[in-house]
């Protein structure tokens, strides 16, 4: 068998700084158990440069807000399943130690609730947005700058949603 040379473990080392960031995303076990019960449920990537475009006002404080995001996962009902419900991801947040920052209902009966995990110096968030016609999970990769959290205001979700739509 050949010893490892110098040369090699210059050549391997770059590789190896790598492995970490290649291991498999911690998954929420909430989110873990209801991917289970929805096996059809559609996960999409939006990433930072993608939201951006939501902002068509240009306000510094939503550029502020999303700065150290990487992306959004959005877990959207499965095609078709009327019975698509995210009550016990609501339910099961507390247990796996979030806690609620915004739990608001819009004028259209919409609830839309923000919640936040605490692990050393990392914030983990997870944002629902129950609505009558649709239900929609929200885990954001990165953190956002909780004090910018109004600029979510000038955000047009709307051109947002056509380019996903599109997109997908």
């Amino acid at each position: 068998m050949k010893n490892i040379t110098s040369g090699t473990l210059l050549l391997l080392f770059p590789f190896l700084l790598l492995i970490p960031g290649c291991q498999k995303e911690n998954v929420t076990p909430v989110l873990a158990k209801h991917e289970k019960q929805y096996p059809e449920i559609r996960k999409k990537y939006v990433y930072q440069s993608l939201i951006r475009l939501a902002n068509i006002k240009k306000d510094p404080d939503f550029e502020k807000l999303i700065k150290d995001v990487n992306k959004v996962i959005l877990y959207l009902p499965p095609s078709g399943d009327s019975t698509y419900q995210i009550k016990d991801v609501r339910n099961g947040l507390p247990a796996d130690g979030y806690e609620t920052l915004v739990d608001v209902r819009t004028a259209d009966a919409q609830r839309i609730s923000l919640w936040v995990k605490e692990s050393n110096a990392e914030s983990h968030y997870i944002a629902l947005m129950d609505a009558a016609d649709q239900d929609v999970i929200l885990e954001i990769d990165g953190q956002i700058n909780i004090e910018y959290l109004s600029a979510i205001n000038v955000a047009d979700e709307g051109s947002l949603l056509k380019l996903l739509e599109g997109g997908f």
